[in-house]
């Protein structure tokens, strides 16, 4: 159900008070949704810190340096690091497509055979 002029009028005037006097926006913005090249950059670099890591430490092995190898056990935890913020990541999560809702029951759903139902014995 629409709004009347004046009804529009009184909702402008008591959102520009509630904004402190600033023109409100008519059209709704839409969200800016993080890149997925971001999180593709993070997974890359993340698995090339891990495996780079990984070499570091065999060489620290063989040589028998424990800085080296420290050094190697913490890039190898920054590359897990990135890796892991791929996957729990808020922003990636709502990048993702909403699945449209349809009006009707989907076919395979209880709805959708309780309608037929109903259309065959005249309800």
């Amino acid at each position: 159900m629409g709004l009347s002029e004046n009804e529009q009028k009184v909702l402008d005037e008591l959102e520009r008070q509630l904004n402190g006097g600033k023109p409100v926006a008519k059209e709704k913005k839409t969200p800016e949704l993080p890149g997925k090249v971001k999180y593709g950059r993070l997974l890359v670099l993340g698995s090339v810190l891990v495996v780079f890591g990984l070499g570091l430490m065999i060489f620290a092995t063989s040589i028998q340096q424990v800085t080296v190898g420290v050094l190697a056990f913490l890039t190898m935890l920054t590359g897990l690091y990135l890796v892991s913020q791929n996957w729990t990541s808020k922003a990636f999560r709502e990048s993702q497509p909403k699945p449209t809702q349809d009006k009707g029951p989907k076919p395979g759903t209880s709805g959708y055979f309780q309608n037929r139902w109903d259309q065959r014995n005249g309800n």
